[in-house]
C-alpha cells in the first residue's frame, strides 16, 4: 500500500460514503428503499475501516517515519469510522 493511500485510506472511505449517502438521499428522498441503502453502505464502509484498521496494525514498524504513517492511519480511519456512524444515524433514526 503506498504511503498516501495508506494516511488518507480512512478519509477515502469516509468521502466516498458521504458522497453515496448524498446520492441516495437525492435519489431516493424519504422512501423506506433509501434507509436500506443507508444501512447497506454505511456497513460496507465500517467493514472497510476495520479492513484499513487491520493493514495498519499489522504494518511493519521500522522507523520514526513508519510509526508516525502509522499512528496517523489509524486516527484518520477512527475519526473515519465515527464520521460514518455520525452521518448515518440521521438517516436510520428519522
Amino acid at each position: 500500500m503506498g504511503r498516501w493511500t495508506f494516511l488518507l485510506g480512512g478519509m477515502i472511505v469516509w468521502a466516498a460514503h458521504f458522497f453515496a449517502l448524498y446520492a441516495i438521499a437525492s435519489i431516493f428522498l424519504t422512501t423506506p428503499l433509501a434507509r436500506v441503502f443507508t444501512v447497506v453502505v454505511s456497513v460496507g464502509c465500517l467493514a472497510a475501516d476495520a479492513w484499513l484498521f487491520r493493514r495498519a496494525l499489522a504494518a511493519p514498524h521500522m522507523d520514526d517515519i513508519d510509526g508516525w504513517s502509522r499512528t496517523m492511519a489509524l486516527l484518520m480511519i477512527g475519526i473515519s469510522a465515527i464520521a460514518v456512524l455520525w452521518q448515518a444515524f440521521p438517516a436510520v433514526l428519522i
